[in-house]
């Protein structure tokens, strides 16, 4: 009994050492500019690697299976691994042409046209505004007051920054060159990951035993990093595709609907999807308003249409695509929005709820173990009510007699 309560202060005490550490770090970091200046150096010059492992983690799945189709002809099964590779960047570069040529010229020409027909739009919908103000003098004054704020914060921004934002055009010209340039780089990266990826991850694994010698931490670390892998890739794979079926359905009803702009509100809204079901109203929210500038009832009818989709994509789609990947309640989903979109912006409401679902696992585990070690069961129903409390102390008061 003694050794396990020092095994768990050992434990506890290096948890708490290890955060912390971070923590001081962390304060280092941000407390001394010059630190912080090298390490925003430093990943600066990293940002090119950083997007090729990122590709790379995404193309992984589709060269494995390429790998083994390839592999199942004696022909090509000694070149499996360098033409799965090709064909995977073949199919990648491929998608994304398909988009450039199908989707985005229809999508600049809707921004177009709606930049030249903006002012027109504003036009109307301030007519009407001031013929159904006519009969309301108070409504009136406090419309039109809140009119000149707007127009008041109007031009303030445009000459605090779209005069400024147009002077820098060659810095953005410059910015488009190296932009070009680190990608090149990250797909390079990307290509040698791919083509050596067991030896990259054999070397991450090998560094870390070399630096642990527990082998009971090793384990439960590389069953953690598993799960997140599973977590990970599951949720990317599967948002994506479900964030392009819903993007298919919402051009197919506003088409039907003949609503304006289908194809880029169908764009915004199946971009925004990605973020776990808040996504449909983040993108609704711009959308409504385009329409709204060209008919409010329109708008209406869009508004209810988003409601739908979100429902049938939360209760239909979503689930049969993802399943359980990450495990997470409503709840618990929304928490993670919030924690890592502040911490992390837009980012972080995307890879906030795997990430979240990570750290879920790992307390759901150490939870277990440790009920495991004292006896108790470890099922949450067991929990829920009096039930696992009464039988808890019941077990305790018979170990007592």
């Amino acid at each position: 009994m003694k050794s396990d309560k020092k095994r768990y202060l050992q434990i506890g005490l290096t948890i708490f050492a290890s955060l912390a550490a971070v923590v001081a770090f962390y304060f280092i970091v941000l407390r001394y500019q010059g630190l912080k200046t090298y390490l925003d150096i430093v990943l600066l010059a990293l940002q090119p690697v950083m997007v090729g492992i990122v590709i790379a983690y995404v193309l992984c799945p589709v060269a494995r299976f390429l790998e083994r189709q390839f592999r199942r002809g004696k022909r090509l099964s000694r070149a499996a691994r360098p033409l799965s590779v090709l064909f995977t960047l073949i199919f990648a570069i491929g998608i994304l042409g398909l988009f450039c040529a199908l989707i985005l010229p229809q999508v600049v020409d809707s921004i177009r046209s709606l930049v030249v027909d903006l002012p027109g739009m504003l036009e109307v919908q301030l007519t009407r505004l001031e013929s159904y103000l006519e009969t309301d003098s108070d409504a009136a004054a406090t419309a039109m007051q809140m009119i000149a704020s707007v127009e008041t914060f109007l031009m303030t921004w445009i000459k605090e920054n779209l005069f400024a934002a147009v002077s820098n055009v060659a810095v953005s010209v410059l910015s488009i060159g190296s932009a070009i340039v680190n990608l090149v780089v990250s797909i390079v990266v990307t290509v040698y990951l791919l083509l050596d990826r067991e030896r990259y991850l054999g070397q991450c694994k090998k560094l870390f035993y070399a630096v642990s010698r527990n082998k009971r931490f090793n384990c439960v670390v590389m069953e953690v990093v598993h799960q997140a892998d599973q977590i990970f890739s599951g949720f990317i794979s599967g948002k994506l595709l479900d964030s392009l079926i819903v993007g298919i359905i919402c051009f197919v009803c506003l088409t039907v609907l003949k609503m304006p702009y289908a194809l880029l509100v169908s764009v915004i809204v199946g971009v925004t999807n990605i973020i776990p079901m808040f996504g449909p109203f983040i993108g609704a929210i711009p959308s409504a308003f385009l329409i709204l500038l060209v008919s409010p009832s329109k708008c209406i009818i869009f508004l209810i249409f988003i409601v739908i989709l979100q429902q049938l994509d939360g209760n239909i789609i979503g689930p049969r695509i993802l399943g359980n990947s990450t495990g997470l309640s409503a709840l618990y989903v929304t928490v993670a929005m919030l924690l890592f979109g502040k911490l992390m912006g837009f980012v972080g409401m995307i890879v906030g709820v795997p990430l979240f679902a990570t750290l879920y696992y790992i307390v759901k585990r150490l939870a277990e173990y440790s009920l495991k070690r004292q006896g108790m069961p470890v099922s949450t129903a067991e929990y829920a009510g009096t039930g696992g409390d009464a039988k808890a102390e019941e077990e305790q008061g018979s170990e007592a007699e």
